[in-house]
């Protein structure tokens, strides 16, 4: 750790959304797999200067009593910033916040047997199977070595608020981003790696613009859209979510016990990555449409006219067909509230015109702007037997109606009231009772992961491009983190999935356990 002077630094504040508890609480560590072996100085080369134009990506965080946040960034003058990067010539491997990690005597398919290059690749193999994670030495050491376990680190000490560790394979490369999820959303990460991409193609990208407002601020304490009326300061709750009482408190930590300990145990919770092919997405597209079809018939003859031909997107369809192969282990009688996440750029709250639609977001992508948003529950067993496409569309539907412009209004207005990390109320707000299961998915699959592109950095000079040919997540958190999914994205052929859950889940012949299944090597470090 080294001293700034108070010429070495500016002040930002955090925005409030991005400093509630549910983002404080989670380091997030993202990585995208390159198809082959990157230069290291090409690509530390072109980060620092990328730095160079956007400071705030290499800030410290602190707190602040002044920042209606509670929570500020410390962003590097250029005199602050050569003192940082003097310091970090001598730093210790484990503090450098950019680090290198040569492990180019073995395969990626030796950290993950379900990544791969070229016709080897298990997604040449099978249309869908499920594969271990790495272990969790071997993730660490390649993917975070260098990397904070929680904000406190950062607030505490010089580490700033992004780390990278690239590591190296002889037939790919790694590039992983370690951030506490207080930077913002998807659509930050993305602008950090096309950023970075822009300088290896030459061009170092536009400093951030408006950095510090928040497009929220309205919908927070005194704000003028934060009430039950429009005009007024005493948040309600979107629909289908509830405050706890004491009651249903009791109710939930006895189901969560149940599971947690008996049905359930932690130690046979587990993080696996799921691929799914492109031709078996196509089929399962088709195969919603004609559903639809059907439903569409079924509904004329009762005297119910669509105004519009019924549709579900891609996301609906793949959302749908995960929710019917992780719910396989669970009686049909017991409910499932699905969860998913909805980026209020484009669905904004009552107040806020959209993003693409201009004026009322910054101009920049430094803030986060995701939502929970919860579905209709189900109980499972009609939620299984439903056909694939009325899934997607009770899916699509429940999208729609949750994350309406007053819903998100409410959403922001109750969040920002009761969850701020430095001054959280102690209500306990879920969007599911007490007695429901849980299933939540957040889809980045629109984020286009895999159209990055760091052909520049090709270790032996040449023009052939550069392809994403996987993904890598993982999260540090005090929560548990069972029946979280995360939709990456396209690459190798297919959409891949990373998900926890139980072995009764993965293992589930009726679900998950009906694909092969590509098991973890022997490490070779």
């Amino acid at each position: 750790m080294f001293d700034l002077a108070p010429d070495d630094y500016t002040v930002v504040p955090l925005t409030l959304l991005d400093a509630t508890q549910s983002n404080a609480n989670i380091i997030a560590r993202v990585g995208v797999i390159f198809d082959a072996p990157l230069c290291f100085d090409k690509l530390k080369e072109s980060w620092y200067k990328t730095l160079a134009v956007r400071p705030i990506m290499q800030a410290r965080v602190r707190r602040s009593r002044g920042a209606p946040s509670g929570l500020v960034y410390h962003v590097l003058t250029p005199q602050g910033m050569e003192k940082y990067l003097e310091n970090q010539r001598t730093a210790p491997d484990h503090h450098k916040d950019f680090y290198c990690l040569d492990e180019s005597h073995r395969s990626i398919t030796d950290h993950c047997a379900g990544f791969g290059v070229g016709p080897s690749a298990p997604s040449h193999s099978y249309p869908t199977f499920v594969t271990d994670v790495a272990d969790s030495d071997e993730e660490k050491r390649c993917t975070a070595f260098n990397g904070v376990k929680d904000l406190d680190e950062i607030i505490d000490t010089g580490r700033p608020i992004i780390t990278i560790q690239v590591t190296r394979f002889c037939d790919a490369t790694l590039v992983t981003i370690s951030v506490s999820h207080i930077l913002g959303d998807l659509a930050t990460l993305k602008s950090l790696y096309a950023g970075w991409q822009s300088t290896l193609y030459g061009t170092p990208p536009p400093p951030f613009e408006q950095l510090g407002e928040d497009p929220f601020k309205a919908y927070g304490p005194g704000g003028e859209l934060a009430g039950k009326e429009v005009h007024s300061n005493n948040p309600p709750l979107p629909p289908g979510w509830r405050v706890y009482g004491m009651l249903d408190k009791a109710r939930f930590l006895s189901r969560f016990l149940w599971d947690t300990k008996i049905t359930r145990p932690e130690k046979t919770i587990s993080q696996k990555y799921l691929f799914i092919s492109d031709a078996e997405i196509n089929g399962l597209v088709a195969q919603a449409e004609r559903d639809l079809v059907e439903l569409e018939a079924k509904r004329k003859k009762k005297g119910i006219e669509s105004k519009q031909p019924l549709a579900v997107t891609k996301s609906n369809v793949l959302h749908a067909w995960l929710l019917k192969n992780n719910h396989t282990h669970l009686g049909p009688n017991e409910w499932t509230t699905p969860v998913t996440v909805v980026n209020t750029r484009a669905r904004p709250p009552t107040g806020l015109k959209p993003q693409h639609k201009g004026g009322d977001f910054p101009k920049n992508d430094w803030y986060g702007a995701a939502m929970a948003t919860s579905l209709p529950p189900l109980r499972v067993g009609k939620l299984l037997a439903m056909p694939l496409g009325e899934l997607a569309l009770h899916i699509k539907d429940g999208i729609r109606e949750g994350s309406s412009p007053e819903n998100t209004r409410r959403f922001m207005a109750f969040t920002l009231h009761n969850a701020l990390w430095t001054k959280p109320s102690g209500k306990l707000a879920l969007f599911l009772p007490p007695n429901h299961n849980l299933s939540a998915l957040t889809d980045w699959r629109l984020i286009k992961f895999n159209d990055i592109d760091f052909t520049p950095a090709r270790l032996d000079g040449g023009s052939e491009k550069v392809v994403v040919c996987g993904f890598n997540a993982h999260m540090l958190t005090a929560n548990t983190q069972r029946d979280m999914w995360v939709c990456m994205g396209q690459a190798a052929g297919g959409v891949w999935f990373i998900g926890i859950a139980g072995e009764n889940q993965w293992k589930n012949p009726e679900g998950l356990g009906r694909f092969p299944f590509v098991q973890r090597r022997t490490s070779k470090l």
